[in-house]
């Protein structure tokens, strides 16, 4: 009888429907992992602080699911937002000394094609690379971005140089 019922309840069963195919567990863990992103840049102190960052987890990963329109695009919008947030916190992440690199590398290639005399010239060379790279890494959205800005104004800085010779 219990078999009979399955069956029956199986057959009316919408299987177009790509919502009855996703199982809880699997939503579950989809909000634990937007929990974890949450807690990385919100502050959230004691159980409080930990219910009220899940509640937010569970209605974002609700609504996601809600406007899905199939799997596919329900983890593109998960993963899109999930980006987004973490977009906002690249610099954090990036080390201290890469943008001291990232400063002398700058001043390396403005000192084999600038003029400069003496320790003031170079510290003049320095300041120029400094602000070179903190207006691009103000303008930068990312990670990605701020690395690209960078090389596409060192190779365009190599090119002028060259042109110039």
């Amino acid at each position: 009888m219990v078999m009979c019922f399955a069956f029956v309840w199986y057959q009316v069963m919408d299987t177009s429907n790509w919502r009855f195919q996703l199982q809880a567990a699997s939503r579950r863990r989809m909000v634990n992992r937007i929990v974890v992103t949450l807690k990385r840049h919100l502050p959230c102190s004691g159980q409080e602080g930990l219910d009220e960052l899940n509640k937010i987890a569970v209605r974002f990963e609700e609504k996601i699911y809600n406007d899905a329109t199939s799997p596919v695009d329900y983890l593109q919008k998960i993963s899109l937002k999930m980006q987004s947030m973490e977009h906002s916190d690249w610099r954090a992440q990036l080390q201290p000394d890469s943008r001291q690199r990232i400063v002398n590398k700058i001043r390396d290639t403005l000192q084999r094609h600038l003029p400069f005399s003496g320790h003031e010239g170079l510290n003049e060379l320095v300041k120029i690379a400094v602000r070179f790279e903190e207006k691009i890494y103000t303008a930068a959205t990312s990670q990605s971005d701020y690395l690209r800005m960078i090389s596409l104004k060192m190779l365009s800085m190599e090119k002028q140089i060259i042109t110039k010779s």
